[in-house]
């Protein structure tokens, strides 16, 4: 779509990413701290497929909370991109037919000509007014672009 310095705007949840943060250090240092906490006697009835399957759930799971945390959206003249989880969309803004940010929803919305909507993970709700503030930066930029509605 376009390179980064055409970017007119950019967001990502700044709660989400502290909180991923948090958790990395809480599940992470948790377990190790677990590990050598228990006596040695104990640490050797666990084989290594045990110690492996204890591991991969933590990665599982923190990678569920940074695959989320990681989301963001940008806008400019070319259109939007925003990536959720593990996908990035390019949307160009003939294809957009509004963006969307309801006290009742959680996150922002793409809403799109073909009567879909794609939920926008960069600006969440649970930033609180910064998440509006990003909002309504997001709908100047879309305002710009968007063909007026006949």
């Amino acid at each position: 779509m376009a390179d980064s310095s055409t970017w007119e705007f950019e967001a990502h949840p700044h709660m989400l990413r502290r909180q991923a943060a948090i958790w990395t250090l809480v599940m992470g240092g948790g377990m190790v701290f677990g590990w050598f906490m228990l006596p040695a006697n104990i640490r050797d009835l666990f084989n290594g497929f045990q110690i492996a399957t204890l591991i991969f759930f933590v990665v599982v799971m923190l990678g569920i909370v940074w695959a989320v945390a990681l989301s963001s959206v940008k806008a400019g003249a070319r259109g939007l991109r925003f990536r959720n989880l593990f996908t990035t969309h390019d949307v160009p803004w003939h294809e957009v037919a509004s963006v969307r940010f309801t006290p009742a929803d959680h996150w922002a919305f793409v809403e799109l000509a073909d009567t879909s909507d794609r939920p926008v993970l960069g600006i969440q709700r649970s930033d609180g007014p910064l998440a509006q503030r990003q909002f309504d930066e997001l709908n100047g930029v879309a305002a710009k672009y968007l063909a007026p509605q006949v």
